[in-house]
């Protein structure tokens, strides 16, 4: 844990379990190991939940839904393992993760209620000391930190739009995309944060090249005020640049 005058702060975005992309996984893992971050907040859809959507299925898929949810419970216990002792993590609930409560209400109403069918049971938040915020979204000493709802046409549209709609600082994933914009008005200088994706970026559903990046965030809060600076952090090839050295999980024949 950092022993600085400032609380170091790491956010994961969406994983969409099965579909996560390892080298880029990977990369985030070993930047939190270098990071060695006091609080993570994984921004949601850490499970695709592609089984209970309401789009076209691939009918080989349909039975795979315990094989997902165990891929997303998976990449949560290598989110603890990466993080120093102590570590803070909140998870909070993205549109993908919706899925899963929509679908238990609109089929079998009466399993809404059953407490193992609710995702923290579902994805053994618990067994990981991770907390979970039903709402999608929460606060970080002011600083707002949410999943996301809002999609733009292009990278930063949809900070901006996020950030009109909150008038105040903030995250959110969502977009699978990589962005930041700032604003002065007369309460100071605003920012927000499109946090990119850690999932695979040419998906079955859609046609061509979707304009997502591989990312995350990272930023420092001064202890004891809420001065801060945030960052996105691109993942290029599972590496990332950061402290003026790369990051990322060890190539064949290096040591990390």
């Amino acid at each position: 844990m950092s022993d600085s005058g400032y609380e170091r702060t790491a956010f994961i975005p969406d994983l969409h379990a099965p579909n996560i992309d390892e080298r880029a996984f990977r990369c985030a893992l070993a930047f939190l190991g270098v990071f060695k971050p006091d609080h993570v907040f994984v921004l949601g859809d850490v499970v695709d939940f592609y089984q209970v959507s309401s789009f076209d299925k691939d009918p080989a898929r349909l039975h795979q839904l315990q094989d997902d949810i165990d891929a997303g419970t998976a990449a949560l216990r290598r989110i603890r393992q990466a993080c120093p002792l102590g570590t803070k993590i909140t998870m909070l609930k993205g549109n993908h993760e919706a899925r899963m409560q929509r679908a238990c209400r609109s089929n079998l109403p009466a399993l809404a209620s059953i407490r193992n069918l609710r995702i923290p049971e579902l994805l053994n938040l618990g067994a990981y000391d991770i907390e979970y915020a039903e709402s999608g979204i929460t606060r970080h000493h002011g600083f707002v930190v949410k999943h996301g709802d809002i999609v733009s046409s292009k990278s930063g549209y949809t900070a901006g739009r996020e950030m009109s709609k909150a008038g105040i600082s903030g995250i959110s994933g969502h977009t699978h995309r990589l962005g930041q914009v700032f604003e002065t008005n007369y309460s100071g200088m605003l920012t927000w944060v499109e946090a990119g994706c850690l999932c695979e970026l040419t998906p079955e559903y859609i046609d061509g090249l979707p304009n997502w990046q591989h990312g995350m965030a990272y930023g420092y809060w001064r202890r004891g005020d809420r001065r801060f600076t945030v960052h996105t952090l691109p993942i290029i090839n599972g590496r990332a640049v950061y402290g003026g050295r790369e990051v990322g999980a060890p190539r064949k024949g290096e040591s990390q």
